[in-house]
């Protein structure tokens, strides 16, 4: 059970500060710097805290990864799924209710000039954070969310087999990397979960777009797993001569 808090709680970390930093800030002029900052920032904080409980995957794409390579067992893989989907909801949830505590806010006020604005009114035109891509761009944004998915996954499989590295650091700076290059295109998931729960609560072009990122980034984590092992297969060298004959004297 803890392993499942452990990624209940770290989805739910990636989530609402990631989307968060895009919510809040919508009054503001925005930057794919920032906005890459804070998800890949909250994704590392989160792998140092949780990743010695669950291994840090927060991502059911990184965990069919895992579970492929068989360092995860399809069982545990069912459960992270469910605890990931589970904690990027909630943390999409908690975004919402603190839409009505920033509408209130002096940078908002005086953005709107001293109008009034519901939730409601105000998720409609900022949204919530939700990936999405424009109309006639869907198999575009299909291509960069499998193909970036499949570098971030194989990152984090090559990474996490490493002892001198700091893979938690290169991963949150890595995703960094890649939100802040495709954010224009399709918002960089890179993760059905943090696709799928801002989509939920805003509903419209977001839910019905939100296949492209479920089916693309899965098939991207897998494409990753099978990379991953291709490249960390030990090369058989060849004897020499020399060896054959010493072996034979031997």
């Amino acid at each position: 059970m803890r392993k499942y808090i452990a990624e209940f709680l770290g989805t739910f970390m990636l989530v609402f500060f990631g989307t968060g930093s895009v919510v809040y800030s919508a009054a503001t002029t925005q930057s794919a710097i920032t906005v890459g900052l804070a998800f890949g920032l909250s994704l590392a904080v989160a792998i140092y805290a949780f990743g010695h409980i669950s291994g840090g995957h927060f991502n059911p794409a990184v965990s069919l990864a895992m579970a492929i390579q068989k360092r995860l067992p399809w069982v545990t893989f069912i459960g992270y799924v469910i605890a990931q989907l589970l904690g990027a909801i909630v943390a999409s949830a908690a975004v919402y209710g603190g839409v009505t505590a920033y509408l209130k806010s002096s940078t908002v006020t005086t953005a709107l000039s001293g109008q009034s604005m519901t939730v409601k009114q105000f998720v409609t035109l900022a949204g919530l954070g939700q990936t999405n891509f424009s109309d006639g761009s869907g198999w575009y944004a299909f291509a960069f969310e499998l193909v970036l998915t499949f570098l971030f996954v194989l990152v984090i499989a090559i990474v996490t087999k490493l002892n001198n590295v700091p893979a938690p650091f290169i991963i949150g700076i890595w995703l960094a990397v890649l939100v802040v290059v495709v954010l224009p295109i399709t918002g960089g998931a890179f993760n059905p979960a943090r696709a799928l729960a801002p989509a939920i609560f805003v509903q419209g072009k977001a839910l019905t777009h939100v296949w492209v990122y479920l089916v693309a980034d899965l098939l991207g984590g897998a494409l990753a797993a099978f990379a991953a092992n291709f490249l960390d297969k030990k090369e058989e060298v060849a004897s020499t001569p020399k060896e054959v004959k010493e072996t034979k004297k031997a």
